[in-house]
């Protein structure tokens, strides 16, 4: 009699871990606050390297954002009340089986092995399938004049390439409403970009 095989094997990181439903749309958000904070002028700076392609690019779609929070940028650090520093990382591959049934041929049993009155019952078996994936992470954190952390907000989501800039904007609409809010636990935000406007809205996922 043919063994019928089971492998179980999930492998997911950080905030990510038990999601596997996420998709390059949905968002991992987790942040904090110190303090009550206003918004002002602040100097923008990243401690994130190889980013000169596109950070000229990413900067201007966070100081989009952080405006609408009555955040104003400027390029003299001397004079800001606050220095915002953002880090985006992008991880992987990372590998995630899965098993699913599948029919096997009966005759892989031996020479009539499985009839029952001349016809073979189901005969099933798990197959496996590999899926790749990557982690993105934008972490956006704001710190006074004295270098005391004001806030913090974090997004990651799982996508399946690796291109920076796929997913930044997506990273930056969920990340808009947490800006100096406690979330006091990481919450999930469907993200969907209107092709006709280019706007992106951020929604809560139920996954």
């Amino acid at each position: 009699m043919i063994k019928k095989i089971s492998i179980l094997f999930s492998f997911l990181m950080l905030l990510l871990q038990g999601c596997s439903a996420l998709d390059s749309r949905v968002i991992a958000v987790d942040s904090y606050s110190t303090m009550q904070a206003y918004g002002g002028t602040y100097y923008l700076s990243t401690n994130t390297p190889g980013l000169q392609l596109q950070q000229q690019s990413f900067e201007i779609i966070l100081q989009n954002m952080l405006q609408t929070k009555g955040y104003t940028r400027t390029f003299d650090q001397k004079s800001a009340l606050y220095n915002i520093v953002y880090n985006y990382k992008v991880k992987g591959p990372y590998t995630t089986l899965e098993s699913y049934p599948a029919p096997i041929n009966p005759w892989w049993n031996g020479p009539y092995g499985g009839v029952y009155n001349g016809f073979y019952g189901d005969m099933w078996m798990n197959s496996i399938s590999a899926s790749t994936y990557f982690v993105k992470r934008l972490e956006l954190s704001a710190f006074s004049k004295n270098n005391n952390a004001v806030w913090q907000v974090v997004g990651s989501l799982k996508s399946d390439n690796s291109d920076p800039r796929s997913s930044f904007p997506y990273l930056v609409s969920a990340l808009s409403n947490y800006v100096n809010v406690n979330s006091n636990k990481v919450v999930y935000l469907n993200v969907e970009e209107n092709s006709q406007t280019g706007q992106y809205t951020a929604t809560p996922s139920i996954w």
